[in-house]
């Protein structure tokens, strides 16, 4: 079983829980021959809509109607870009739930439209953010070293 399937049956969005010949959507029998992933194009879109990011993508921007999304910003339509509101941190925009259109009830998920400037203010903050914990660690790291290299010249 792939990584991919083995995400479709624990998609919170999903019926399917991994039987052959169901719909991996909606978890109905596949009577066409034709078809091996979804009992219909409705499913399959369904599926790519929360979880391809291209299509989630235009999805959150439909659903905001192109306009940002903070109360009283003004910007311009096309000025507006999606955010994750969990942050990537690097984890790349392949298929995946972390598109879902509102989080799950894992908490995966969770896409807001938002203009340049929002958007970049959030992720000016989470790189702040991440600078922040990596100095922490860093600087933890160095005390530990200290530590033991004072406590192995006592001996």
């Amino acid at each position: 079983m792939s990584a991919l399937e083995r995400e479709r049956i624990t998609c919170a969005l999903s019926a399917w829980r991994g039987e052959p010949g169901m719909c991996q959507w909606c978890n109905a029998e596949i009577d066409s021959p034709r078809r091996r992933t979804w009992c219909s194009d409705t499913c399959g879109r369904a599926w790519q809509r929360h979880h391809i990011w291209r299509f989630a993508r235009a999805a959150a921007k439909r659903r905001a109607k192109y306009y940002c999304q903070r109360p009283g910003c003004t910007a311009q339509r096309r000025d507006c870009e999606v955010n994750h509101k969990a942050a990537r941190n690097g984890g790349g925009y392949g298929p995946g739930c972390h598109h879902h259109l509102d989080p799950d009830q894992n908490g995966l998920g969770g896409l807001e439209v938002l203009c340049r400037a929002h958007h970049r203010e959030i992720t000016t903050a989470q790189a702040k953010e991440r600078a922040a914990l990596r100095r922490a660690a860093r600087l933890a790291l160095t005390a530990d070293a200290t530590t033991d290299s004072l406590s192995s010249t006592e001996r």
